[in-house]
C-alpha cells in the first residue's frame, strides 16, 4: 500500500463535507483531483469507501470503519509537524518542573493550563520532591525549574525569585489530648509528638520548624495529614492542606504568646548556568510577572 496523506485528507474532507465538490472547495483543489485521490485510496486499501449510487456519495460500512483511523493518522502528522516547528523555533523537547510537595498551590494548576494552551506539543515532566531534594535536582540538571518554600540557606549556584507567601497552621485531631486543652502554650506543645515532613536527603532545613523533641518524620504532607487525623501527633501544615482538613476531624491549635499561623515564602528557583527553552522561559517570566512581592533577595 502506498496511500498518501493527500489521499487521506481527501477522504476525510469528502466524508465530513458530504460531497466531493464540497471537499474540493474546502481543500482548494479541483473536484477531479479529489475524486481521483479517493479512487486511488480505495484501490490501495482494497475496499470501497463510499457508495456512489445516489446523488451524493455516502460512506460505506468499510469507509465508516476506516475514517477514524485516517483522521488519527492525519492528527498525528499535524502533531509531528507542530513538534518539529517548536523544536526549530527553540522550544525544548521536554520541560522538567519540580514543585516542593508542600508548595502545590491551587494557582499552579491554573498556570499549567495556560502552559498547555501556549505550548500544546510540549512534553512536561512534573516532579514533587521535598526541601533539599529539589535543590539537588536543580544542581544536577535533572530539572529545569523549581518551586519551593523559601529556605534559610540556599546553594550559591542557584538563583531564585520570591513569588508569594503561604500561611502555615498548627493542627491536631479533635480526639488528641491537645485539642482538649483550654490554655495552650508552646511548652505544652513540646510535650507531644510532632509530625514533620522530610525529604530523602539530610540537611538543616528539615529541622527549621521543629518544636518538639519527639518527632515522626514523614515524606509528604498528605501522609502527615493522615497521621494527624489518626491522633498520632500534631503538625504544622500549609493552609491549603490544613483548611481542607479543618472541615473534617482536625482543628487548629490557638497557641498563647505564639503565632498560630506562620508566614512562609514561596519561591521560584533555577540554575543560571542551565539555559531554558521557549516554554521554560515563558513559565519563568509568567511566574515572576504574576508574583506578589515578599521580603527576601532574588537572583
Amino acid at each position: 500500500m502506498k496511500y498518501s496523506l493527500d489521499q487521506l485528507s481527501a477522504f476525510k474532507a469528502a466524508a465530513e463535507c458530504g460531497s466531493f465538490s464540497a471537499a474540493a472547495r474546502r481543500l482548494g483543489r479541483a473536484q477531479s483531483l479529489i475524486s481521483t485521490a479517493i479512487a486511488n485510496l480505495e484501490i490501495d486499501l482494497g475496499v470501497s469507501l463510499f457508495q456512489r449510487d445516489g446523488r451524493y456519495p455516502q460512506l460505506s460500512a468499510e469507509g465508516a470503519r476506516l475514517l477514524p483511523e485516517a483522521i488519527a493518522i492525519l492528527q498525528r502528522c499535524d502533531q509531528l509537524s507542530g513538534i518539529a516547528h517548536g523544536l526549530t523555533a527553540g522550544q525544548e523537547a521536554k520541560l522538567r518542573l519540580a514543585v516542593d510537595d508542600s508548595a502545590q498551590m491551587p494557582w499552579l494548576g491554573d498556570l499549567l493550563q495556560q502552559l498547555a494552551v501556549k505550548f500544546p506539543h510540549l512534553e512536561l515532566e512534573l516532579l514533587f520532591p521535598i526541601m533539599e531534594d529539589l535543590y539537588k535536582l536543580l544542581l544536577s540538571g535533572r530539572v529545569d525549574l523549581g518551586i519551593s518554600y523559601e529556605a534559610a540557606e540556599h546553594p550559591k549556584e542557584l538563583a531564585f525569585h520570591a513569588l508569594r507567601e503561604c500561611e502555615m497552621q498548627f493542627v491536631v485531631s479533635r480526639q488528641h489530648p491537645l485539642a482538649q486543652e483550654k490554655t495552650l502554650t508552646l511548652e505544652i506543645l513540646q510535650n507531644h509528638r510532632q509530625l514533620m515532613v522530610t525529604g530523602r536527603h539530610s540537611g538543616a532545613e528539615k529541622e527549621r520548624f521543629r518544636y518538639s523533641p519527639s518527632v515522626w518524620w514523614v515524606e509528604g504532607d498528605w501522609a502527615v495529614l493522615e497521621l494527624v487525623r489518626r491522633g498520632l501527633g500534631w503538625a504544622c501544615l500549609p493552609n491549603h492542606f490544613a483548611d481542607l482538613a479543618l472541615e473534617q476531624d482536625i482543628v487548629q491549635l490557638p497557641l498563647q504568646h505564639f503565632e498560630s499561623r506562620l508566614q512562609l515564602g514561596v519561591q521560584l528557583v533555577w540554575h543560571p548556568a542551565h539555559p531554558l527553552g521557549l516554554a521554560g522561559q515563558w513559565l519563568k517570566e509568567t511566574l515572576i510577572h504574576n508574583s506578589s512581592p515578599i521580603s527576601g533577595k532574588s537572583g
